[in-house]
């Protein structure tokens, strides 16, 4: 067997890591990431840890239809890496990245290409493939990312993986923190969220006048529309006109969801686009006690008016609703003011993407069988609204 070490990563599982730790989320347009720093520095630790030659970094990520994007061949371009792509499914799921790296990680075992392997990923799916490669005669040792609050000492590892291989490696955390960062329109509205109301960079006032930054797209408030040119690309922000921008009237039952056809994107004639509308008092989605029980409400102290103590389904729903609004924030903060029409119209149903976000963040959160309760879901859905509410 040849004398060289092999590099796996399972990039889907490397990305959502660092993107949890510097945004709070994992979605991928709320990130930017140097790859060339990644690469080498994952590179430069096997090396310092394994005397051995290193054959090759396999990276191994999904894209449509197993396509290479500009960003998949900026990766490949890099001197000593193998990209091996998968496909993306309709709703953002990644098929057969798994099956490929397990079929690569037996195949390179089975050829004596190298006896050692570095597998970075933490999917309990390939606990079978590190077994039929350790019975070949090569040594598996999984890289995981730091993290001293959890018992296997990595971050988001399936403890049956993690079982199976021979060593446990652990990548610092400030690899990610030095190769990971906030996309810059994040970044601006992160910024503007944080700054006292009323509070704006320098006048206000972009060079033409309007009250954003330059380079960012408006935001329209109840009652106000973007308006498109009949080409598509948005012209800017149209007022609704009078009853409409003053809302309703005194005493008035408000609408449940405030929707005007004053405009529509072009090539959808007469759909009525939504604007925030006055939001309604969020539904108690906390499981109904049995008989004879009390609901365990927070208890206050009557000296300060502070939380004494909570009960533990307050904290739960706390973290959980916690998760979707740092998603919301992010996803606002990076998509066109198009994309963000189109999510409001099809309200309160999520698109596939983001709602497979929202639960694997979720679930890195507060556990995978605590996120299945269906009591969690709906709140952290109802959370993701609410808080997209109240930045536009």
């Amino acid at each position: 067997m040849s004398r060289k070490s092999v590099i796996f990563v399972d990039a889907g599982f490397l990305l959502a890591t660092g993107g949890l730790r510097v945004t709070g989320n994992s979605l991928r347009s709320a990130f930017s990431v140097q790859y060339k720093n990644l690469v080498d520095g994952i590179q430069e630790f096997v090396s310092e840890r394994d005397s051995r030659d290193l054959l090759r970094m396999y990276w191994y990520d999904a894209a449509k239809d197993g396509v290479f994007s500009d960003e998949h061949k900026r990766i490949g371009l890099l001197p000593g890496v193998k990209v091996r792509l998968g496909r993306m499914s309709y709703n953002g799921e990644q098929k057969g990245v798994d099956l490929k790296l397990g079929l690569d990680l037996v195949g390179v075992a089975r050829n004596r290409s190298a006896d050692v392997a570095y597998l970075l990923s933490g999917d309990d799916d390939l606990a079978e493939a590190v077994e039929a490669a350790q019975d070949l005669g090569m040594k598996v040792v999984l890289l995981g990312i730091e993290n001293q609050g959890h018992r296997l000492g990595v971050t988001a590892v399936a403890e049956h993986l993690a079982l199976q291989v021979d060593d446990i490696a652990t990548l610092p955390q400030s690899l990610l923190d030095r190769c990971f960062a906030k996309s810059a329109p994040v970044a601006e509205a992160a910024a503007q969220a944080a700054a006292p109301a009323g509070a704006s960079p320098g006048n206000g006032l972009s060079s033409n006048g309007a009250g954003h930054a330059p380079g960012t797209r408006p935001v329209p408030g109840p009652g106000v529309l973007p308006a498109f040119s009949p080409a598509g690309p948005e012209a800017g922000p149209a007022t609704a006109s009078g009853a409409e921008a003053a809302g309703p009237p005194s005493g008035a039952e408000p609408a449940d969801d405030s929707v005007s056809a004053a405009a529509s994107p072009a090539g959808t004639p007469g759909r009525p686009v939504p604007t925030p509308g006055p939001r309604r008092a969020p539904q108690d989605l906390r499981p109904v006690p049995a008989a004879g029980m009390a609901r365990r409400e927070p208890v206050y102290s009557t000296a300060t008016g502070a939380p004494a103590a909570q009960s533990p389904w307050f904290d739960l729903v706390e973290s959980a609703e916690a998760v979707a609004v740092s998603l919301a924030d992010n996803w606002h903060g990076s998509v066109s003011q198009r994309e963000l029409n189109e999510l409001l119209a099809e309200r309160p149903l999520l698109p596939p993407t983001i709602d497979r976000v929202l639960i694997k963040d979720c679930a890195a959160k507060i556990g995978e069988a605590k996120t299945d309760l269906q009591d969690i879901r709906k709140a952290i859905r109802a959370a993701f609204w609410r808080r997209l509410d109240e930045l536009v």
